[in-house]
């Protein structure tokens, strides 16, 4: 049974409510009256519930947001039953009622905002949803304002895989409360966001969360990308080239930007023209030796047999990417 607070704003907006489903309705004429009551009878009246306990006085507001989300969302088979994402429902039930606070001063920017970036970290190959809802749901209460909120939003998707998102994530760090930024970082004890920002920005294989340790100056960190027949990208084996600190991929004649960092990778899509413009500049230093299935760095040397040979080598200042004859991936090892 939905609750009074919900039941009693559905009833005394009924003309405005029967109006959006019909509407809907005529965009998705799948949408069923059943599944969506359903979804109302959980996921918005959960925040209901929530928002009457801290702001009652924006409960209309609230469910009429929740209303119109909710409807998009079931119109598009990504909440309720019988959805295709159900990871969008799970970030709704899980992280807006703990921010019930937060979502109602704007409901109409934080509902979606969840919604979406839900739905764009799921999308994402190798990224890690679960992460991101479990991170915001810990930590949701403790944004001040929808502000607040939303950066968290952007800093706790970075750790959870989106990679690209880096840049952002700092600048939104910065407006966060300290003892909020480590928390989402999940920083060891006794760190403090300048020193820790500092090393963010200049080592992308650096982790906040880590023991210190002492690494070798030569280390392999992570292994991307995949065969297209496996729901990867790759239909043959890919090369590298890099440009000012962006690598560019080439597998026939598709391109991608790859960013990628201690939390993650992802790709983007790119031209020839730029795989081949940062081919040209691709220049290994002489401290680095690539041959055969061997890297050399410093002194050190790693022998990689299971790979085959190495077909492409692309140097950044912080890291080497390879890619050889045998694997649909590349190879990514961080430089000291």
């Amino acid at each position: 049974m939905p609750s009074p607070a919900l039941t009693s704003i559905l009833r005394s907006g009924r003309t405005y409510f029967n109006a959006q489903f019909a509407a809907a309705r005529r965009i998705h004429p799948e949408l069923e009256p059943d599944a969506f009551l359903q979804l109302l009878g959980t996921a918005v009246d959960g925040l209901a519930v929530a928002v009457e306990k801290v702001r009652a006085d924006r409960l209309n507001e609230v469910i009429t947001a929740a209303f119109d989300a909710a409807l998009e969302l079931a119109g598009q088979k990504l909440a309720g039953p019988g959805s295709r994402l159900s990871v969008i429902e799970e970030a709704w039930n899980r992280i807006l009622p703990p921010a019930a606070a937060v979502v109602a001063v704007a409901p109409g920017r934080v509902i979606p905002a969840v919604c979406n970036a839900a739905h764009q970290i799921a999308s994402t190959a190798g990224a890690r949803p679960g992460q991101w809802i479990a991170a915001m749901e810990a930590l949701a209460a403790r944004s001040a304002d929808p502000e607040v909120f939303l950066k968290l939003g952007v800093l706790c998707a970075w750790r959870s895989g989106l990679a690209h998102y880096r840049r952002a994530a700092l600048v939104a760090a910065d407006a966060l409360d300290e003892a909020l930024t480590l928390a989402a970082l999940e920083a060891r004890p006794g760190s403090s966001w300048p020193d820790l920002r500092e090393r963010l920005a200049a080592e992308p294989w650096f982790d906040p969360a880590a023991a210190r340790e002492d690494r070798p100056a030569l280390k392999a960190v992570a292994q991307v990308g995949s065969f297209k027949g496996f729901g990867g990208l790759f239909l043959e084996p890919p090369l590298v080239a890099s440009a000012e600190d962006r690598f560019f991929v080439r597998s026939g004649a598709e391109c991608w930007l790859l960013t990628a960092d201690v939390f993650g990778a992802t790709f983007h899509r790119a031209s020839v023209q730029e795989f081949d413009a940062a081919k040209r500049a691709s220049r290994l230093p002489s401290s680095l030796q690539v041959a055969g299935s061997r890297v050399a760095y410093q002194g050190e040397h790693f022998e990689f047999p299971e790979l085959g040979e190495f077909t492409s080598a692309a140097p950044s200042a912080t890291t080497l990417a390879l890619t050889s004859d045998l694997t649909h991936s590349i190879l990514l090892m961080a430089l000291r």
